[in-house]
């Protein structure tokens, strides 16, 4: 008697990933919220660039690095 293995496929969830260029570290917090710390100009409010949490490193909104580690910018809460 001949054996059949029933197989079925499974859809595996894709992890997202979001590294930050400079440390590496992943910047989603779950799938549809990330870490990044947005940066807005100081007229007007818009948003310029993001910043990495972990690292302080500073981008525009092109991903193109534009200071590390400043220890002289002021945080505030959202």
């Amino acid at each position: 008697m001949k054996k059949m293995q029933m197989c079925s496929h499974t859809s595996k969830k894709k992890k997202n990933s979001d590294p930050c260029p400079v440390c590496d570290i992943n910047l989603y917090y779950n799938g549809e919220i990330t870490q990044r710390v947005g940066l807005l100009a100081d007229d007007d409010y818009t948003i310029e660039g993001w910043m990495c949490p972990h690292c302080n490193a500073q981008f525009d909104l092109k991903n193109n690095l534009q200071a590390i580690d400043n220890s002289n910018i002021s945080i505030g809460r959202a």
